[in-house]
């Protein structure tokens, strides 16, 4: 497997000085007739935007990289981008103009897994290949042996930091999180954990993704008293909790942790002392302080002049892209059941956010993760864990080998 791996850490953006910094469809000017088309369906307008652009940013970034070193088996790549809206009905829609009109390679996109669950089998009934960029609710939640997943699931994510707080604070935990598919089935994971580990759920609530008051919640958690909260918060409105909790005093008594805060950077533009303290666990912050993760934020700043905050979603955005070169690589074409067996052969590549292999059971990765706090303001990365796989070694809930096509 190491014998294949691609070295890209190194790359920068020679060549690229005339392409636009505006806007993010890709630009047709001197791309070959015969470019490998790829598509991308992300929300670049309305509430999910702040999540979107960095991801369709990061996507442009790893593609002008490869076009720039040579392409892809000779071939420069060109995207094909779909602005989703926040939409989910446009993920439909728009997944099958990729595969039937524009006769793209493979997609990646989404941004919440219910918008997957849109796109996923309209792309496997048109037999294109599907890259979901995204943290994901794990196995329960996707198996399909047409997608890969390039994002954490709730393993990787809270089998260290569920316990990592209860032997901190307690054992006590309250769980808040948002009400869809990824909310639901991290809430049930971190409850599984607690208890498997001695603990106790003193509460369990889900907000709609619109829901922007949490004053009843922070009074039943008042009197819940748990020795901690955790929360799967996701979107703009879900965001002014945090203001809401800090305003009634919480954050000075009752600890927090959350695998999905600074996902778009929020920890930044948050006052300090409201998201002080707050626990994570990711694979990627851009405070990461290794020579991989300094040279991307450099390389990223340079392309795209806005940089605020690219985090764990962007980065997997930009190794997803790598990851699937490297499979068109190893496959020497880009044949959606050839590309698939290399990915199931095992493919490995060094990102900015350390090694990351293919998991060839689940079709999800291995991958480093992280815990953090933070502090004024960024990630204070105080513990890390290599190679953590996406499953436990007897999970065998979903197995992809198993599956046709």
């Amino acid at each position: 497997m190491r014998s294949g791996r691609r070295k890209f850490l190194g790359q920068g953006l020679g060549g690229m000085a005339g392409v636009a910094l505006g806007g993010l469809a890709f630009p047709g000017v001197g791309l070959a007739a015969d470019a490998i088309k790829v598509g991308v369906l992300l929300d670049l307008s309305g509430p999910l935007q702040l999540f979107g652009t960095v991801k369709a940013q990061c996507l442009r970034l790893a593609a002008e990289e490869i076009n720039a070193n040579g392409g892809l088996l000779g071939r420069q790549i060109e995207l094909v981008t779909y602005d989703t809206q926040s939409n989910n009905q446009l993920y439909g829609q728009y997944a099958q103009q990729l595969a039937l009109r524009d006769r793209v390679a493979v997609v990646h996109g989404a941004v919440t897994s219910a918008a997957r669950e849109v796109a996923r089998p309209v792309l496997g009934r048109a037999k294109t290949l599907y890259m979901m960029n995204m943290i994901n609710e794990g196995t329960e939640g996707a198996c399909d042996r047409n997608m890969f997943i390039t994002g954490p699931t709730p393993r990787q994510l809270l089998d260290n930091l569920i316990p990592y707080m209860m032997e901190k604070h307690g054992k006590k935990m309250y769980i808040l999180a948002a009400d869809y598919i990824f909310g639901q089935l991290s809430g049930q994971a971190a409850e599984r954990i607690c208890k498997e580990h001695g603990g106790q759920v003193v509460g369990f609530d889900l907000f709609p993704l619109d829901v922007d008051k949490f004053g009843p919640t922070i009074s039943k958690i008042q009197s819940a008293k748990p020795d901690f909260v955790f929360n799967v918060f996701v979107g703009p409105a879900h965001g002014a909790f945090y203001g809401q909790w800090a305003s009634a005093g919480m954050n000075k008594s009752i600890p927090m942790a959350s695998h999905t805060i600074g996902d778009a950077g929020e920890q930044m533009r948050m006052p300090p002392e409201v998201s002080e303290g707050i626990v994570t666990v990711k694979n990627y912050y851009d405070e990461l302080d290794t020579p991989a993760s300094k040279q991307f934020i450099e390389r990223f700043k340079k392309r795209f002049t806005d940089y605020g905050y690219v985090g764990s979603l962007g980065m997997a955005d930009y190794q997803g892209m790598y990851l699937w070169a490297e499979a068109v690589r190893k496959a020497d074409s880009v044949d959606r059941e050839k590309v698939i067996k290399a990915f199931e052969a095992g493919i490995e590549i060094d990102g900015p956010s350390g090694k990351i292999a293919s998991h060839p059971q689940t079709h999800y990765c291995t991958m480093d993760m992280y815990l953090a706090e933070v502090r004024n303001s960024r990630f204070e990365v105080l513990e890390s864990w290599q190679q953590v796989p996406p499953v436990s070694p007897d999970d065998d809930s979903c197995n992809v080998l198993n599956m046709s096509l």
